[in-house]
């Protein structure tokens, strides 16, 4: 299971933040778990949180919410569509 620590960590590289800089943790940490409990709402299972897959549509989904316009929310089309696979998935098992 990756922790959310190893999570920040590929979330930085995702972003093109050094991994030695630490002035963002928290506003990424704030994005990071908003994601993960918004993934789990819409049906993603603790064992898909867990898939290669899930770790890609989490770092998508923090970048969409760092660059996020202000007063605006709004996830990526790829953000929806990887996250609709996984949820599929659950319904399929």
């Amino acid at each position: 299971m990756m922790t959310n620590e190893e999570l920040l960590i590929e979330c930085k590289i995702g972003l093109s933040i050094s991994l030695q800089d630490s002035a963002q943790d928290g506003i990424l940490n704030q994005k990071l778990l908003a994601v993960k409990s918004y993934m789990k709402n819409a049906g993603v299972s603790e064992e898909k949180m867990n898939d290669d897959l899930a770790v890609g549509v989490i770092v998508m989904g923090v970048t969409d919410l760092w660059q996020m316009e202000s007063g605006v929310v709004r996830f990526s089309p790829a953000f929806n569509t990887l996250l609709t696979q996984l949820t599929y998935d659950e319904v399929e098992e």
